[in-house]
């Protein structure tokens, strides 16, 4: 009785282990390069779409040049999970700038073949943009 006790307290612990694994996890493999911004979609005033560059490294740092200057750096964190007032779970991009004050597009991700697409609308902010870059050589 004891042995089957034991056993059954491992397979739980083992269980409850596995739970919030890293697995669920966005990977940030498919972000690392640079990306260039091709539209910029929102409820703002008619502008042509700003030249911006974001360049992604292996070590979770960012870099955002606008007009070929630097505009904002620091690292990302990728989570999932759902944006503001939403119940479905998408692939969530933070930044964290290393200036305070500057910009940098936060939000939910998706990349599909060689396009970023940053999305941060949502029930709370329903007129947020939605940013799409491409993937440059």
């Amino acid at each position: 009785m004891k042995k089957i006790c034991y056993s059954l307290l491992l397979l739980a612990g083992a269980s409850l282990a596995s739970c919030g694994d890293d697995a669920d996890l966005p990977s940030p493999d498919n972000l690392i390069g640079t990306w260039r911004l091709t539209t910029r979609a929102c409820y703002c005033p008619v502008a042509p779409t700003p030249d911006e560059v974001i360049t992604f490294d292996p070590n979770r740092r960012f870099r955002i040049f606008r007009n070929g200057a630097l505009a904002a750096e620091g690292t990302y964190a990728l989570s999932r999970g759902p944006a503001c007032g939403e119940s479905t779970d998408r692939d969530q991009l933070r930044f964290e700038v290393a200036t305070a004050g500057t910009y940098a597009p936060t939000g939910a991700y998706a990349v599909q073949n060689q396009t970023l697409v940053i999305d941060q609308t949502n029930k709370c902010i329903s007129d947020g943009p939605v940013y799409t870059y491409t993937r440059q050589p």
